[in-house]
């Protein structure tokens, strides 16, 4: 049982990452969410969780161009037949990421 009902989840150990979390995004069409938050302005994938399971898991991270020394990346979530993922710490540092290939789509 959770700690707080109300919640989809529950805090495991005090959390689900070892980093802060300042966005954080479903992708429409997928079972995965991304967040964005310091040191970095890499992108962190998690897995929702199944049937038997409440527990959110990591699956892996998309570096960003540019990562060394930015903020975090502000990100927001395209529906299209890919999952896309549209972020940037800087207004010329705009990026859309393919979240199953890693591909850069666009950047600015």
């Amino acid at each position: 049982q959770g700690l707080c009902p109300e919640r989809d989840f529950k805090v495991v150990c005090g959390g689900f990452s070892d980093r802060p979390i300042y966005s954080l995004k479903h992708l429409p069409g997928t079972s995965l969410l991304v967040t964005s938050g310091p040191p970095d302005s890499s992108l962190q994938l998690w897995q929702l969780p199944t049937e038997d399971s409440d527990v959110l898991k990591a699956v892996s991270s998309i570096p960003t161009e540019n990562a060394t020394g930015q903020l975090w990346a502000k990100i927001s979530t395209i529906s299209t037949r890919a999952p896309w993922v549209l972020h940037g710490s800087r207004l010329n540092d705009v990026q859309i990421t393919e979240v199953e290939s890693r591909r850069n789509v666009y950047m600015a």
